[in-house]
This record gives C-alpha cells, structure tokens and sequence, in this order.
C-alpha cells in the first residue's frame, strides 16, 4: 500500500533543509509557496540565467541567496536540494550539474524529453549515490493515494477500466506549440492519465493502441491512447492542447467505480461508488497541492533514501520509454533530442 506524506514532520533535525530552485518560471512560484509553508524547509536560493529574473522572483518570495547562473548555485554548499524548473529540453544538463555537486534534485515532470536521456541521469544519481525525483505532484497527492488504497482494500473489486482525460486549449504562443522545447500535449499533459493508469494497476499495459492529431507546429495537438493488458484490463485516456475535456477520472472494477473529480491530476474530492452506498471525500490542500512531493523529498532525505517508493525511478524510466513508443509511432522528433 502507498504511504501518503500528508504532514510529514521533521522530528529530532535541529536545521531546516535549504532548497534552490532553478528556472523562476510559474511552477517554481508554486513550489516556492509550498516550501514556505512546509515545517522544516527553507527557500534559500533562486538560479536564473536572468538575474533580473532572479531578482525579482526573491523579492517576491523573500529568497535569501540569488545567483544569475545555475552553476553558482550549485556550487553553494549550503543548498540541500535543488528544484529544477526550467524548460524540460534544459533539465538534462541541468540535472547533470546539480548531480555532480552532490545535490540531491527534485526536477519538474517529465524527467527529461526522451528514455536514453532519463536512463543517463538515472545513472548518475545511482552511481554517485545521490538523491533523483521526478516532481510528478499528483502522485503525492493524498486524494490519490486514497484512491489506490480503496482499490487495493477491494472497495469496487477487481479493476476493469480506467478513464483519464486531460485537455485545454492552450493560448497560441505558448511553448506547449514548440517542438525545439519538447512541445505538445504528450509530455506535459499526457503523462498525468499514464502515470495514473499505471499506479491503478501497479504494472504497464501489454499493448497499447493510439491516434494522435498534429498541431501546424508539428507537435501533437490532441491525443487518444488506449491501454490493454493481457488480464482483460483497459484504459482509455486523452489528452490535448487543441480541445476542452472533461479533466476527470474513472476507475470502474467488478464491484463499483471510483470517480476523481477535475481537474483530477490535482485531486481535491473522490467518489466511491459500490453495493453500500456512495462515498465522498475531500482530503484539501495544507497549502496548494505542492506540499506533498516537498514532503516527500524531506522524508527520503531524512530517512537516507536515495529515491522515492512513491514515484520511483524505474517508472519514471519506463514511463518515458512509453511516452518514447508513442511519438515514434506518431513520427514526432524532437530538435533537442
């Protein structure tokens, strides 16, 4: 069963934990919100290749250190942790430097933009013994983790569907439409209805099946894809930047469902529905959703872990080696790859 960190506490640790966030953009706004207000961490430094943007992002958020290259920051022996945020074409090298100063790193979703470069960092973590987590939030979520518990405790039997969508139309010039920066809904969008599937039934499917409608700018716009696993199981998930969806979830077994309200990849009421009646549930946010994959990197780190049982990087890996199967089939290829 997975644990939930809702209100994880730093017992017996006379220091907090100092986080340096790298790339000011508007995750990292977020992340500086639920570092704040987490007990026992501290926002000590900010990164940007503008220290104009760095400037202004630590005044905003009361940052004590501000640096105008990634490199003087992580060379700051007083950073514990360092989030990386910037754009995902740039989190590979990004990731690399922190690693090689012993930093351990929470990087923002997905890892990388392909397998062989998730696998290269994988390796450096293992192989300097230093801490790695994708920074996939939803995962740590404790709406979610109690859907998985109530799966697991038989609440609707034996799983045999799961519905997932996630889609909006984003605004013309947006980054999700720019291929030189790993764009398009698969990646950003996408990977919360697969990581979701898989956390459902704790294993990748046996086949997958797909169709994917391309944007002008030659990234994938709106996306259907279709899990099917030998054991009778199916997941029917879409994502888009080019349509409204119903950003919900479903799971549907033998014996009920389970509905997560939208949008669900930020989970804030579930629903069981079974012989027994129906049941609702909200477990909210301490501050903004963040929180739990901050409390989670205190967690592992205080513990001596060097990756979390919660998202581990295995299936951080096989995920992107999913994700990688998919654009080969849609004949989509990055200029960062």
């Amino acid at each position: 069963m997975v644990e939930s960190v809702q209100n994880y506490r730093r017992d017996g640790f006379n220091t907090d934990l100092k986080w340096g966030i790298i790339g000011p953009g508007n995750i990292a706004k977020k992340l500086a919100e639920a570092i704040k207000g987490t007990e026992g961490s501290e926002l000590y430094a900010v990164a940007s290749r503008s220290l104009e943007r760095a400037r202004t992002f630590s005044e905003k958020h009361k940052v004590e250190k501000v640096y105008g290259s990634y490199e003087e920051m992580v060379n700051d022996s007083a950073v514990d942790v360092v989030f990386i945020a910037n754009l995902k074409s740039q989190h590979l090298e990004t990731a690399k430097l922190a690693l090689s100063k012993g930093k351990a790193v929470l990087c923002e979703k997905p890892l990388t933009v392909n397998a062989e470069q998730a696998e290269e960092l994988i390796s450096i973590a293992r192989q300097n013994d230093v801490f790695l987590m994708e920074a996939m939030w939803m995962r740590y979520n404790p709406n979610i983790i109690k859907v998985k518990e109530w799966i697991d405790e038989g609440c609707i039997g034996q799983v045999k569907k799961i519905e997932a969508d996630f889609s909006f139309v984003c605004e013309p010039d947006s980054v999700l439409r720019l291929p030189e920066f790993g764009g398009g809904a698969l990646l950003d969008l996408g990977i919360y209805p697969i990581s979701f599937a898989n956390l459902i039934l704790g294993r990748f499917p046996d086949s997958i099946t797909s169709e994917c409608i391309m944007t002008s700018t030659g990234v994938d716009g709106v996306d259907t894809v279709t899990f099917h696993w030998s054991t009778g199981e199916k997941a029917e998930l879409s994502f888009g930047i080019d349509r409204f969806g119903p950003m919900k979830a479903t799971v549907t077994g033998t014996d009920g469902y389970i509905e997560v309200l939208p949008p669900f990849h930020g989970a804030q009421v579930i629903c069981l529905h079974n012989s027994q009646g129906v049941k609702e549930i909200s477990i909210p946010y301490r501050i903004n959703g963040y929180e739990y994959e901050v409390e989670e990197v205190m967690r592992c780190l205080d513990l001596g872990l060097k990756e979390s049982s919660i998202m581990p990087l295995d299936e951080t890996l096989e995920t992107m080696k999913l994700m990688d199967g998919l654009r080969s089939e849609w004949g989509i290829v990055f200029p960062c790859e």
